[in-house]
């Protein structure tokens, strides 16, 4: 039922300990939710070094009636005043379909007029609810805004069989999901479905040692705890006719939709066995079987899948408090970010977008943490 938003009131809570109260707060609302509704699952996925978790918890008559989630950047321990939320996956704003629009909105405002705010780094859907909140608070207040298209997940279309989904891939790229997954199982090795979590986290660990890109133990282990928190957990793996992983996926299933978040895979020791393109089609496979329509790559996916994918749209917001000493830092900030080293630039990214040359468009960092 909606509520009128002189009823609402909030608060905005940090710890762990109240990340852990609100999962019983607001049990309601998270009932037949996806998982990265839960509270659990966002508190997971905050890289603590970099971020300081925080929720807008938005009330009426003592209930909880909706949460916004959300995070502070940080750079050495300090906070930019720099609030981050991703609404793309409709995670961020958690309430009934009646308050969500007004949830969000009051949530934003307190955030906004926080002490020691200095704006909000918003990944939204380029229309919905979302956009019209927004626009409402731009009606009513001074604010500084920048608008961006920002690519971020993927989703791959499966189709009614894994043979219908082979046939629409290009000829080389067919090729190689059948090439390969015959060669791994001639050489006598095996896909496993429901890799215990003990043994998945064991073989996570043993594959780092195999300098697998991109992977770091601090890493592993948040994409651990946000896997721990999921309603219908992914384990799968390839192993090695010895017993040792070749490859392991994390990832969970949502009612339409599997969703691929971790993958290692020992391309130090085999580097010509395609390790990732046979994991995923035997996922495919899976995924199919079980009538589940598509696959989402968090973050994205490379080639080959890539071609076939569609961009989940998303639109980047810059909201800032128009003050003059904010505005003159941030232009300044903007107009040397193309000449700072890769980490500063993403640092500065968050503060500024890079003032264009006359020949290039507007750049927002879509960087999630």
């Amino acid at each position: 039922m909606a509520v009128s938003s002189g009823a609402y009131s909030t608060e905005i809570i940090h710890s762990s300990a109240q990340f852990s109260q609100l999962s019983q707060a607001a049990r309601h609302l998270l009932a037949e939710r996806s998982s990265t509704c839960d509270p659990h699952f966002f508190l997971s996925s905050v890289q603590k070094n970099i971020w300081s978790p925080l929720a807008v918890v938005v009330s009426c008559d003592g209930m909880t009636i909706g949460i916004v989630y959300a995070k502070e950047r940080k750079v050495a321990g300090f906070g930019l005043g720099l609030i981050y939320a991703d609404a793309t996956l409709d995670g961020m704003v958690v309430a009934d379909p009646a308050n969500r629009e007004s949830v969000f909105e009051v949530a934003l405002r307190r955030l906004i007029d926080e002490p020691g705010s200095r704006g909000l780094r918003l990944l939204i859907p380029p229309t919905g609810l979302e956009r019209d909140a927004i626009q409402k608070i731009l009606d009513s207040r001074p604010l500084d805004v920048h608008y961006s298209t920002v690519e971020h997940h993927n989703v791959l279309e499966l189709g009614p069989s894994y043979e219908a989904f082979l046939e629409k891939l290009g000829k080389r790229t067919r090729r190689n999901f059948r090439y390969y997954r015959r060669r791994l199982e001639a050489e006598g090795h095996t896909y496993v479905e429901g890799i215990p979590p003990a043994e998945f986290e064991r073989a996570a660990y043993k594959l780092l040692e195999k300098d697998v890109v991109g992977a770091y133990r601090d890493g592993i282990h948040r994409c651990l705890g946000m896997l721990a928190t999921v309603k219908d957990p992914v384990y799968v793996g390839l192993r090695h006719r010895n017993g040792e992983w070749l490859s392991i996926l994390g990832g969970w299933r949502e009612r339409d939709y599997g969703v691929v978040f971790f993958q290692m895979n020992n391309d130090r020791d085999f580097p010509q066995s395609a390790l990732c393109v046979a994991l995923r089609g035997y996922l495919i496979e899976a995924l199919i079987s079980a009538r589940i329509p598509s696959l989402l790559f968090w973050g994205g996916v490379g080639p080959p899948l890539r071609r076939y994918c569609r961009i989940l749209p998303a639109t980047g917001v810059h909201l800032d408090l128009p003050t003059f000493g904010w505005r003159t830092s941030r232009q300044l900030i903007g107009w040397i970010t193309h000449f700072l080293p890769d980490r500063l630039r993403t640092i500065a990214s968050w503060v500024a977008p890079e003032v264009p040359s006359q020949s290039a468009n507007p750049r927002v960092s879509s960087e999630v943490g």
